[in-house]
């Protein structure tokens, strides 16, 4: 328990930064999005002024949109990483339980033998009595 929550903890606190600075681009990429339709909008005369703002917010706005791919490519890797640790401790404990069995079975198998070596024991001294006891 201890050992999955110290193995977490980071993967938990890396989570929570992802998400924050995904947070934080999702409110950049609005933002430049209403920038952008703000601009559309307004008429103004310097058209090729218009062109270059326009330009520089597209421009702006592909960025964020990357930037959020790339924090949601991270997220995912991050994710697989801790689903890929939780499987391997997993398959550790089943190891474990699966030797722990194995031990188990191995010591209720000798009992069992040495059960029926006792019973074919018992069973020969009573057929030597009788045979002794049918001689006389």
């Amino acid at each position: 328990g201890t050992d999955a929550q110290s193995i977490s903890r980071p993967y938990s606190l890396n989570i929570t930064k992802l998400e924050q600075e995904t947070e934080q681009a999702k409110m950049e990429l609005a933002e430049t999005q209403k920038q952008l339709q703000e601009l559309d909008s307004k008429e103004l005369r310097d058209i090729p002024e218009k062109i270059k703002l326009q330009k520089e917010l597209r421009k702006k706005m592909d960025m964020d949109m990357a930037k959020l791919k790339v924090q949601n490519l991270a997220f995912s890797s991050n994710q697989s990483d801790r689903e890929a640790t939780e499987l391997e401790q997993n398959i550790a404990q089943m190891k474990h339980q699966q030797s722990q069995i194995q031990k188990r079975l191995c010591e209720e198998s000798e009992k069992k033998q040495l059960a029926e070596l006792q019973q074919d024991q018992q069973q020969i001294k009573v057929g030597f009595f009788l045979y002794l006891y049918n001689k006389e």
